[in-house]
Parts: C-alpha cells; structure tokens; sequence
C-alpha cells in the first residue's frame, strides 16, 4: 500500500551535478511507498542541472547554495549570532571562538535556505490537514534545514508525522569537521524523531555522546543493488582496486607507496583507482616518486551505474580503503556484493564489513606501509582454494547486510512509517 503522507528528502545536491550517488540504490524504494517525493538540493551551486534520472512522482527543487567562504562566511557569521540558540553559547564554544562563528555560520547558512525553501512551499499545493515525512539524508547542514521545513509546514496546517535524518560520517564524527566541532548536535538530536547512523561505530558515537537520546539513534545500513553473478576475481597479476573522491581523508597518496613495497617482496602488483578529486595530480606525483607509475591507472570519475561494470571487468584481486576516517563505504559495500575481497583501515564502521581474515584484512589506522603491504600480501599468498572462501565470504555478508532489497523496505517501514 502506497503511503499517502508526502515524502521531503533534504539532500545537499541529489540529483542535480554529481554526489551522493548511492542515493540512487534508493529513491525506487522512496518512490514506491510514497504517493508524492519532494527532493530538497540545499547546496546546489549556479548551473548545476538534473544529471541523474528519477521516478515519475519525484518532484526537484532546489534552495539555498553551499555553506559561504571567507569575507562572506564572516558576515553570516555576524549575521547569525543574533539567531543561536541558548545551547550553542556554551563552555566548549566561549572557550575557542572560532567554534562559536562555525555555530552562527551554520545557523545563518541553515536559515537563508529556508527563507528560499519557504517562498517555494506555496506551489507544492499541500492543503492543511495533509500529512508530510520530513528526511534529511545527513546530519549536518541538511539536518538543521529539515527541522525549519517541519516547522514551516505545521505553521502552515500539515502534519508532520515523522522527522527523521541518516548519519554518516563527516557529519558524525567531529574530528572530520572543522576545528573539531559539530554545530548544534544536542538540538539536532533532540529535534528528531530518529537519528539512524549508517554504522554501528556511528550509533556509539551518538549514543555515548547524548546518552538522553539512545532510545531515538539506531543503525540502518545503506544498500547496493543486487548485481547479478559474483565476478572472476583473479590474482594474476595481483590486481588491486579502490573507488572514492581523492580528498586527503581518504589517503590515497599513500597508495603508490604500498604499491611500490609490495611489488618490492615480488608480487606482480598493480592499482586501478576509480573516482576523480582534487588530489589526482598528488596521487599521481605520488606514484612518480615511488617509482610506479606505469603500474597504477586513476580512471576519474565514473558515473554511479558504471562502477560495478568496471570493477567486474578488471577482475580485480581486492578493494582497498586507505582513510582516516570513515562511516561505512558504500564502495566496499558494492565490492562485497560482487565477491571481491576487502582491505580496509579499522575505522568507523569498516570492521563491521570486513571480518578480519575472513572475507579480507583490517588494517590499523596508522599504517606503515609495510604494515599496508603485508595485509595485501597475505591475499596474494593464500592457496587457490582459502582466497575462493574469501570470495565468497564477502559475496555472503552483502547478501546478509547490504543488499537494496533488504535494507531499503526494512528502512521505509521502521524509520519513514511506510508500510
């Protein structure tokens, strides 16, 4: 049965531009049980188009643009001290002042959004009495603008049965934001009716945070779409694959040098990465320097629906996450679903994807290289028949946890309250 409350989903740029790929393993499910999906691009900057198809009864908007820079930011900084909350003028934020215009900024930047969000609101036609899900895909910016959105569709007669916001990272862990601060998470999670971090880790973090609260935060994993047959995984040559945005947290610089010690102990080793970014050239230097530069291929970005296609067809021997920080990575989650091992830094909720020697390695999160090395050596060593159970045991733990056809309908009845 089609829910009839109208579904906002509040993402930063989804579907305009590129990003937030893996949101598309899940409007269909969204579209499905909704009669009526409004999606909400917040950070949208001028240009930017519709790049990805979506369902019939998905309607786009945008509002707002990207958080402001330098003397812009300091103005709404200014601007915005005038709108905090009696939370956010607290002993953490006097004490390094920076922390406190991150706050103001936040607020201001949250606030513009809906000024333009709430000028469009009168075209959707919502009638007082009708019913509205409100869903931020992230727990930062988005978040704060969603909380507004429900305000101002109760101030206007629609019920809002449900408030509701995924976690994932870098707006989870405050180590990834700047100055080590998170603006308003106490209000943010007071505020929702739901909090579902796409990790474990995550809902520790939340929970040991605002212990108040834990009855409200729960994990609910992202999905990946079913990809038919495992692929050939091959070790011949020793083929290694990753896929992410080239951004310092993911510490794909140090890759060429893992490379260069692992083809140094004799394994016939090579790198494809998927994903472009602004660290391409330092990667790519990186991998000049370390002498292996004819053995490592940087493919750019791809669009979302040709990744699987790809890694099948490079028949790769493992994915490999080098990061700093992580939520858990969609990439490793479509790796799994096609049987390939994974080699990742014990950060976030990796661990919970990768069972240590099982379906492939951890590695600590202050690697060497030779640390690095050795985690990609013990794959290339393993007997034809031990590497084929690691093949299958990654296939075994997408099907389990991470499969669209389970996670989505599970996530729109228990969180969204579409039956």
């Amino acid at each position: 049965m089609v829910c009839p409350s109208t579904l906002f989903l509040v993402t930063n740029s989804y579907p305009l531009g590129t990003g937030e790929d893996f949101i598309e393993n899940e409007i269909g499910d969204l579209a499905e049980r909704f009669g009526r999906v409004v999606v909400v691009a917040v950070q949208t900057r001028p240009g930017d188009v519709i790049t990805r198809p979506v369902p019939g009864n998905v309607e786009v908007i945008r509002a707002g643009g990207p958080r402001p820079a330098g003397r812009a930011a300091l103005l709404a900084a200014a601007r915005g001290l005038a709108h905090l909350p009696r939370g956010s003028w607290n002993r953490d934020t006097l004490r390094d002042p920076r922390r406190l215009g991150l706050e103001a900024m936040f607020e201001e930047h949250a606030r513009d959004t809906e000024a333009d969000l709430l000028a469009q609101l009168p075209a959707l036609g919502l009638r007082p009495g009708s019913h509205a899900v409100v869903y931020s895909y992230w727990f930062l910016d988005t978040a704060r603008v969603a909380m507004l959105l429900a305000a101002d569709l109760r101030a206007r007669g629609v019920v809002v049965d449900r408030l509701v916001s995924r976690a994932h990272g870098y707006d989870l862990y405050p180590e990834r934001a700047p100055y080590g601060h998170l603006p308003q998470r106490e209000r943010l999670v007071a505020a929702f009716d739901a909090v579902c971090p796409v990790s474990e880790q995550g809902t520790r973090t939340l929970r040991s945070g605002w212990p108040g609260y834990a009855g409200k935060i729960g994990t609910h994993h992202l999905g990946t779409v079913g990809p038919g047959s495992p692929a050939d995984c091959s070790r011949e040559p020793f083929h290694i694959v990753s896929c992410a945005y080239l951004v310092p947290v993911k510490r794909m610089t140090r890759m060429p040098g893992v490379l260069a010690e692992l083809r140094g102990r004799g394994v016939d080793a090579r790198w494809t990465h998927l994903g472009g970014g602004p660290e391409s050239e330092d990667v790519l230097k990186a991998a000049r320097d370390a002498g292996v530069d004819e053995q490592v291929d940087l493919q750019g970005h791809l669009a979302h629906e040709k990744i699987l296609e790809t890694e099948r067809g490079l028949r790769p021997s493992c994915l490999i996450n080098l990061s700093s920080s992580e939520g858990l990575p969609v990439s490793m989650m479509e790796a799994a679903s096609l049987g390939i091992p994974l080699i990742g830094t014990d950060v976030g909720g990796v661990r919970e994807i990768i069972t240590d020697r099982v379906n492939g390695r951890l590695i600590n999160p202050d690697f060497t290289d030779s640390q690095a090395a050795d985690t990609l050596q013990w794959l290339a060593d393993l007997p034809t028949d031990d590497y084929r159970s690691v093949c299958e045991a990654s296939r075994r733990i997408w099907q389990s946890d991470y499969d669209q056809a389970v996670v989505y309908p599970r996530f729109c009845t228990e969180v969204l309250g579409a039956d």
